[in-house]
């Protein structure tokens, strides 16, 4: 036992801030003494805060209040534009954010280094570690017994990272085959606690214990490099769940209360109930689970885990582990939840062990066509729609734009064969896109054109005049419009009105393939296909330059498998399909106005005017809610999104619901501050609020942002503002469409202020308060 596994840590760095003070030198000649001081000057008049000008305690962006004592510059209106101006005038803020200064690679406070995940080793093919004195937890198990060595255990530092852990007592066992855990620290520093494990002489376990049915990588894929931080911290990633195994592999325990099977904890939180518990009962927070529990494979990924799984017996104890109750297994007015199974607690294995023919007799039998929230089926513990729309290939290869109409080249594949985009009939490999229709001659498909267009490098000047940032038309593809020849497709449609010089264009939908439920009414079922893009130059045709690299989609389906695209279903897999609406300029003003009929900031469940919904300011904010407990709240006219540490940080956030939505009849409430005489929308929405689990570290940038091979940043953490466009916090007048009054913030404080929320009047201090600028965006492009 002196040989310790490895373990990640985490170590926080002190940054000294040196003052640099500039000497000037005369031309010649020594400098003569200091004169006396001079007299006093008179006291300078008393400062105002830009967001209270009239001194009245209430914020600009929050409650202004009649008759507008702070509209300096005389246009009748309550804004930014009064932050720097004088009584008239105009404002006359340079925006160019110094950010870069402090926060540059090689600069005092590098952003790159203070986002890094540095892994060390204690082994001794390691780094060494020292200064470990503390054997903090210690414990050993025969294959069915924990037994707790906390009292017995003791480290001993033997120098140059070596160390030895003696048990005192515990001689005997080291002829027994034990899977001996240990938690070590150095001194109280909590960052430094470590735990590793060891299997001495060999695994107490049996085969179908362990080695455990989820590899550690697909532990890892979502929950990072650090590991599953639990009981204190310190579990190495690498290590998966084979070191859990000592306390929740255990038949009997010293402590059984907290040492349920490691299914049933992993099951149970992963479903957000401790369904160890009798009764069961709910996790608090509620874990924000990113998939979908059906899909085994997400966690059981290889072939032979899933086939283990797969063939499970119906038992009580497995299905009660994710389920909790048989109210969450039928929709409440299905006659086998009713007549049947309302109520049970356990006897699964009475009917589903071969006494019912009928009854399903295997977890996958089970769950075979249960559907995910995204409409992919599984079958044999796999979403199909993820894996059968991995062997789709689907690219636009080129875009011609003669000033009247854009031609797009569009081709696909299956399994690496070309397959015909016109075809109708959909069989085995051979997907059917568009071409498939009803008998008023419609397509069945729910393929079409999505587009929008760039300034900088981001793709913001979007076409519809009443939506900000917002893509204008849509048109569909069908077979009045597409054509095919040698399994390419030609899709025309008419050009949109821009000046923009580059644009992006999706073809959103989902391709087809036949489905293996039995059930299925048309015996098809769509698929996760990645959604195309293509970035041409207007008016020209042909490939635009690249954009910059930012965010790799890969990254996110690490932890979003089958779920990443949350609202309708027509768009999959793709960030810079997703940018062609949430981008920089986005956001729900226009929403909050117009669909719901006024809501203000004084109504708004935020205190905002509107909300930024681009995917820098909307990711960063979402994914941190839980740990910044700073909400971010999205208003669309199917729903209201809330996130943050509490209800209790919203104002006006319904406690019940007072109406039914759609024709579904979802319970919904009315919106705050709506007016249904002048709403576009229905008045009546679903709330949902979430408090995120967000299932790593935060600071962990690599989880979502493109990497290099050799674990380096492939983005630029400090983004160029010519390139990278300023974020709309508020966009101004009517029609929300028109960007060049929206109230701006810099691009790198929307980048940095989103996930660290408490430090916005740093980030303005050295950049600006956010405000309109008379060009808009090009006043930033040109300043800069």
């Amino acid at each position: 036992m002196d040989a310790l596994r490895h373990g990640n840590f985490r170590f926080a760095a002190l940054l000294s801030v040196i003052c640099l003070g500039l000497a000037v030198a005369g031309c010649s000649g020594d400098d003569g003494d200091d004169g006396a001081p001079g007299p006093a000057g008179e006291a300078g008049q008393d400062g105002v805060a830009c967001w209270d000008l009239n001194e009245n305690g209430v914020g600009d962006f929050v409650l202004p209040d009649a008759p507008f004592t702070e509209d300096l510059n005389g246009d009748g209106l309550f804004n930014t534009y009064d932050c720097n101006a004088a009584a008239g005038g105009a404002p006359q803020t340079i925006p160019v954010e110094s950010c870069t200064v402090c926060h540059n690679t090689g600069s005092i406070a590098d952003a790159v280094a203070s986002h890094a995940l540095p892994p060390i080793e204690l082994a001794a093919d390691g780094a060494p570690a020292t200064g470990y004195d503390t054997a903090r937890r210690a414990y050993f198990n025969n294959g069915g017994t924990r037994t707790d060595l906390r009292d017995f255990a003791t480290l001993t530092d033997n120098g140059d990272g070596n160390y030895t852990i003696t048990v005192a007592g515990a001689g005997p066992e080291a002829a027994n085959n034990n899977r001996w855990l240990f938690q070590v620290v150095a001194g109280d520093d909590r960052a430094t606690r470590a735990y590793f494990y060891a299997d001495y002489p060999a695994s107490p376990f049996p085969p179908e214990v362990s080695p455990v049915a989820v590899d550690a990588e697909a532990c890892e894929a979502c929950h990072g490099p650090e590991g599953i931080q639990v009981h204190g911290g310190g579990f190495a990633a690498s290590d998966g769940a084979e070191p859990c195994l000592v306390c929740h592999g255990s038949d009997e325990s010293d402590d059984p209360d907290v040492t349920p099977a490691l299914f049933r904890v992993v099951h149970g939180y992963h479903s957000s109930i401790e369904s160890w518990r009798d009764p069961v009962e709910p996790v608090e927070p509620h874990v924000t689970y990113p998939t979908y529990m059906n899909n085994c494979s997400v966690c059981h990924e290889t072939d032979e885990q899933l086939a283990e799984v797969n063939a499970m017996p119906v038992i009580a104890v497995a299905c009660f582990s994710c389920h909790g109750s048989t109210e969450t297994m039928f929709a409440p007015d299905d006659p086998l939840y009713t007549g049947l199974h309302e109520g049970l607690t356990g006897g699964c294995e009475t009917c589903h062990a071969g006494q019912i023919p009928t009854a399903p007799q295997t977890v996958a039998a089970m769950h075979n066509g249960s559907l995910t929230e995204r409409s992919g089926v599984i079958w044999d513990g796999e979403d199909l729609s993820v894996t059968e729309g991995a062997k789709i290939a689907w690219t636009i290869t080129d875009v011609a734009d003669d000033g009247t109409d854009l031609t797009i080249t569009w081709q696909a594949s299956y399994d690496d064969v070309g397959v015909n985009p016109c075809n109708a009939t959909a069989g085995e490999g051979t997907p059917v896109f568009f071409a498939d229709e009803d008998a008023d001659g419609e397509s069945l498909g729910n393929l079409s054109i999505l587009r929008n267009y760039a300034q900088g490098q981001d793709f913001i000047l979007g076409t519809d005049p009443d939506a900000a940032g917002q893509p204008g038309s849509s048109p569909d593809v069908d077979n009045s419009n597409t054509t095919c020849s040698g399994n390419v497709a030609t899709t025309v449609v008419p050009v949109e009105e821009t000046d923009a010089m580059y644009g992006r264009v999706a073809i959103q939908g989902k391709p087809r393939l036949p489905s293996p439920d039995p059930d299925d009414t048309d015996g098809l079922m769509q698929v996760r296909a990645k959604t195309p893009t293509f970035d041409w130059k207007v008016g020209e045709g042909g490939a635009a330059p690249p954009r910059r690299l930012v965010v790799d989609t890969t990254q996110c389906l690490n932890c979003h498998v089958g779920s990443l695209y949350q609202h309708g279903g027509n768009r999959v897999d793709n960030v810079d399909m997703c940018l062609l609406c949430h981008n920089t300029a986005a956001n729900d003003q226009y929403v909050r106005v117009d669909n719901f009929g006024g809501v203000d900031a004084s109504e708004a469940y935020d205190g905002r005017s509107g909300q930024a919904f681009g995917m820098r300011e909307m990711l960063h904010a979402v994914h941190s809610a839980g740990e910044t407990g700073a909400p971010i709240v999205i208003y669309r006219g199917r729903g209201i999104y809330a996130w943050a540490g509490s209800v209790d940080d919203l104002q006006n956030w319904p406690t019940e619901s007072d109406c039914v939505y759609g024709s579904q009849n979802t319970p919904g409430s009315t919106v705050f501050g709506s007016d249904p005489a002048t709403a576009t929308s229905n008045t009546c929405q679903p709330h949902n609020f979430h408090t995120p689990t967000y299932p790593r570290g935060i600071y962990d940038c690599a989880a979502c942002h493109a990497v290099n091979e050799d674990g380096t940043f492939a983005f630029a953490v400090m983004p160029d503002p010519t390139k990278a466009m300023a974020s709309t916090v508020e966009t101004g007048n009517p029609p929300f469409g028109n960007q060049v009054n929206d109230v701006l913030e810099g691009i790198t404080t929307s980048s940095c202020m989103t996930c660290h929320r408490s430090v916005n009047a740093h980030a303005y201090q050295n950049g600006w308060v956010p405000q309109p600028f008379e060009e808009g965006r090009q006043t930033i492009i040109d300043a800069n």
